[in-house]
């Protein structure tokens, strides 16, 4: 079903704790108006080891990670659940041969299970990512109404939240959107039906909300690009569900959100996944095809819903 060739990775991969470890530390100090400096004082390094950390391109020490993250405020089992999920200082991916189904080394997936910190987490590498490639089953935070996302958020829909809300910590609130972050969203073709019986108007405003978006995107292919994934013809992504693959400094992770988010690098199973969006990514309708067929869909709505 996967007409795609997996790729190997040009370089040994990070594991995804120590990215999304190095990514939590630059939130939290960011958040506080933290200087590198400073945050570098209290460990007894440099400003550039601390920013080395921050965007995993070195391990960072057990103690300096337990220090940082007091002096930003986590306590007792957050700092416990991260201090033990990074890989040791000395671990090397290459020493390592993949091992089961999924040609995984040690390392190369993590669940994170560490609650609304966890969910912060995930929201704030979505944010913050240089490239994010996403299959979705409903349209994905940063492209929703505000009705529509009530309905998306709503607990019963929705165990995990993809955007800041009441209760998560204060931190994320502050994480803005990767300036230029290029972004393709691969929208299942069910969401140009789903809630049409039950929210007309929700959805119709929705698809309506979408179509302005394509509206503004960027013929060299930068920034935001919205697509239509039909089910005219099975692809290997239908069969994972929603899933992304994100950048963030030159690190690729594939990412998955269920009762709790995961996140895999390098393994055979992240390969497998990333050739399958990027085979979705081609199998998707042409912008033209996409922008017709909202347009359509949200008229029809608009149609039915007034009889």
């Amino acid at each position: 079903m996967l007409h795609a060739v997996p790729s190997l990775p040009a370089e040994v991969p990070q594991a995804p704790a120590r990215i999304l470890t190095g990514l939590y530390l630059r939130c939290l100090r960011e958040g506080q108006d933290v200087r590198l400096e400073d945050a570098a004082r209290a460990v007894g390094v440099s400003a550039a080891a601390v920013s080395r950390w921050e965007r995993a391109r070195s391990p960072i020490r057990p103690d300096a990670l337990s220090t940082l993250l007091r002096r930003y405020g986590v306590t007792g089992a957050d700092v416990s659940f991260l201090a033990g999920s990074v890989p040791p200082q000395d671990y090397d991916r290459k020493t390592y041969e993949e091992q089961g189904e999924g040609r995984r080394a040690p390392h190369d997936i993590w669940a994170d299970v560490g609650g609304d910190e966890a969910t912060a987490r995930h929201i704030a590498l979505m944010r913050s990512a240089s490239e994010v490639i996403q299959y979705c089953l409903l349209v994905p935070a940063g492209l929703r109404t505000q009705s529509y996302e009530l309905v998306v958020l709503d607990p019963e829909v929705c165990v995990v939240p993809d955007e800041p809300v009441l209760g998560l910590p204060a931190w994320v609130h502050h994480v803005p959107w990767a300036e230029r972050q290029r972004r393709t969203v691969l929208l299942d073709e069910t969401v140009l039906f789903r809630g049409r019986d039950t929210h007309p108007a929700t959805v119709a405003g929705q698809l309506r909300h979408l179509v302005r978006l394509m509206g503004q995107e960027d013929s060299n292919g930068q920034g935001l690009a919205i697509r239509i994934l039909p089910l005219s013809e099975v692809r290997f992504i239908h069969t994972v569900g929603a899933v992304a693959e994100v950048t963030l400094h030159g690190h690729r992770m594939v990412v998955r959100v269920g009762l709790f988010p995961s996140y895999e690098t390098g393994s055979g199973a992240a390969r497998i996944i990333s050739a399958g969006l990027h085979e979705a990514a081609d199998a998707a309708w042409s912008r033209e095809a996409t922008y017709e067929a909202l347009m359509s869909a949200a008229e029809d709505v608009e149609r039915k819903a007034a009889l």
